[in-house]
């Protein structure tokens, strides 16, 4: 290191000059050293992006499969009416006129609880 600077010396013969010089440099480095820990895209900053990015990048992902979901179920009530009929009645339990609606209850709920 220091035949560096005895190198450096020499060319520039002035003290001076190389003080100068190493004064340049080491605000060079001062800088882009500040630039990098406190300017506008500083280190911990560009951090908490990357975490911003993968949280987006994951909800993007639960996103894109509800529009498949959503896609898959347009298409299949967009095939006809009797996959909307279908629908209609497991969903929201709708009948056909002239249709007659049965609820069958289990043979253990009508036994009565003798204590």
């Amino acid at each position: 290191m220091f035949w560096v600077i005895k190198g450096i010396r020499e060319i520039f013969k002035s003290s001076i000059k190389f003080y100068l010089l190493a004064s340049i440099l080491i605000s060079i480095i001062f800088i882009t050293q500040f630039n990098y820990w406190f300017g506008d895209y500083n280190r911990p900053e560009l951090n908490s992006m990357k975490e911003e990015i993968s949280q987006i990048s994951i909800e993007r992902e639960k996103l894109l499969l509800e529009n498949k979901l959503l896609e898959e179920e347009r298409d299949k009530l967009s095939s006809g009416r009797e996959a909307i009929e279908g629908e209609a009645r497991s969903e929201l339990g709708l009948i056909k006129p002239g249709e007659t609606f049965y609820v069958f209850k289990d043979s253990k709920e009508e036994l009565p609880q003798s204590n």
